[in-house]
């Protein structure tokens, strides 16, 4: 019996081994550049959340050594996919390694898999991978007091943000986008949790658009259509169910609209190649390759695997200098895309006063442009700290957003909250019904909406 179970196992080991020298190259390929370029954005967030305190050096050390583990595992991997894998043209290494495999097993067997035998001597184990597995344990640790901490302290928005995070990057998929959730109910108009909630159960489905992560694209889509994530994976859906002409047509508009040195670029051009040939469809005259410029240029396999061997302390001043760089370049030579894309970074890493500065200075060169006016209102509620009332600039710059889109589910919800602070019932009422016949029943905005209602209702009867 015991030898059928082995030879069982061992069937196993050789199709896990051959799978890839008959599997297609490119789409080995794909899920690679994905990876490294996931895996590049958490060593950022690490050093963001090490600067701004909100987890220790001691305790980043741990994640960012398994993260350093795992890029350096996955750019082995695309290099070698990148020329070993691809099909029948392999067929001969599949063969000797379908062959090989068993010999080799039962001739180690013979030698020391004797159960009469001794245990190993300690010269001999895996220390490396016990370091690993202590390493593990750290992280582990960490997750659990932040699990812990937030039990005490339940609305601590950024806490639910830091543990979503770590369970990413622990690859924790299906946990991070969970919490990613639990954290829209402090933020229901965060378009960022929804995406990241999204993302995460896309990589949950290992690469597929699930039902939950489309629900989470959905609602993230109803309150910021234009978001270039929002608008990438939701494109994906469409080719995953079939549609894969109307999936590229989606591509190629978000690449003709974004910025050169958009981080996203190189993947999504990468898509949009191999979509094209894989359908035989013809892009000239559908797109303009561009060319990133060499200072802006996102960094290849090479360059994701150089940033894991820094220090924390590197990356951060890499990052800073990269700040100011950007920012000194919009002091001489101000463009909008320049300015839009300061304003995220510097709210990325909290200084949200010179993210709203940022977001206005774009607005000056575009008057009346909404996803600018949009950016600067929600940095300014940022910049004034976590007490729910909007300030006044933001209000105003809400209902110009208003004045263009009357069914802006942001400026819908943070008017009507203002409104309510202001002692005016029947406008947050008002404004808060409109937020629910533009969002999906059910969605954590609609849902927000209606317990804003009903508190307000309960209010007026007191």
């Amino acid at each position: 019996m015991i030898w059928v179970v082995a030879s069982l196992i061992l069937l196993f080991a050789v199709v896990v081994l051959v799978w890839p020298f008959l599997r297609p190259a490119e789409e080995t390929r794909d899920h690679a550049d994905q990876g490294l370029a996931v895996y590049r954005r958490q060593l950022e967030e690490l050093a963001l959340d090490v600067d701004r305190g909100a987890i220790n050096r001691a305790d980043a050390e741990s994640m960012e050594t398994e993260i350093k583990r795992r890029v350096l595992r996955l750019h082995r991997t695309a290099d070698t996919t990148g020329t070993g894998a691809g099909g029948i043209k392999y067929w001969p290494v599949a063969l000797i390694l379908a062959i090989a495999l068993p010999a080799i097993s039962f001739a180690l067997y013979a030698d020391i898999g004797s159960p009469e035998k001794p245990s190993r001597p300690l010269a001999v184990r895996d220390l490396a991978a016990e370091q690993a597995a202590r390493q593990a344990q750290d992280v582990s640790s960490l997750i659990q007091r932040l699990v812990n901490a937030l039990k005490e302290q339940p609305d601590n928005l950024d806490g639910w943000v830091l543990l979503a995070r770590t369970l990413s990057r622990m690859e924790r998929y299906e946990e991070a986008a969970e919490t990613y959730m639990k954290a829209t109910v402090l933020a229901p108009t965060a378009v960022e949790l929804y995406v990241g909630a999204g993302e995460n159960y896309y990589f949950a489905a290992e690469g597929n658009i699930s039902a939950d992560a489309a629900r989470a694209f959905e609602t993230a889509a109803e309150l910021d259509p234009q978001n270039p994530g929002v608008r990438y994976y939701l494109a994906l859906r469409d080719a995953q169910e079939g549609d894969v002409q109307g999936a590229l047509r989606k591509w190629i508009s978000l690449y003709n609209e974004s910025p050169a040195d958009a981080p996203f670029m190189p993947v999504l051009a990468s898509r949009i190649e191999r979509t094209a040939e894989e359908t035989g469809t013809d892009l000239a005259g559908l797109w303009a390759r561009k060319d990133v410029p060499p200072a802006s240029a996102g960094p290849s396999s090479d360059d994701v695997a150089a940033a894991a061997d820094m220090s924390a302390e590197e990356r951060q001043a890499m990052i800073s200098s990269m700040v100011e760089r950007l920012a000194a370049r919009m002091e001489e030579t101000p463009e909008y895309d320049g300015l839009m894309r300061l304003g995220q970074v510097y709210g990325t890493i909290g200084n949200y006063e010179k993210s709203a500065d940022a977001y206005g200075r774009a607005r000056a060169l575009k008057p009346g442009d909404l996803a600018a006016l949009e950016a600067e209102a929600f940095a300014r509620i940022q910049a004034a700290g976590s007490d729910g009332v909007p300030p006044e600039t933001a209000v105003e710059l809400y209902r110009d957003v208003i004045a263009e889109n009357p069914d802006n589910p942001r400026a819908l919800w943070y008017l009507g909250v203002a409104a309510a602070a202001g002692g005016d019932n029947d406008a947050a009422i008002e404004y808060w019904t409109r937020l629910q016949e533009v969002t999906q029943a059910g969605s954590p905005v609609h849902l927000a909406a209606k317990e804003a209602i009903k508190s307000l209702s309960a209010t007026d009867k007191n």
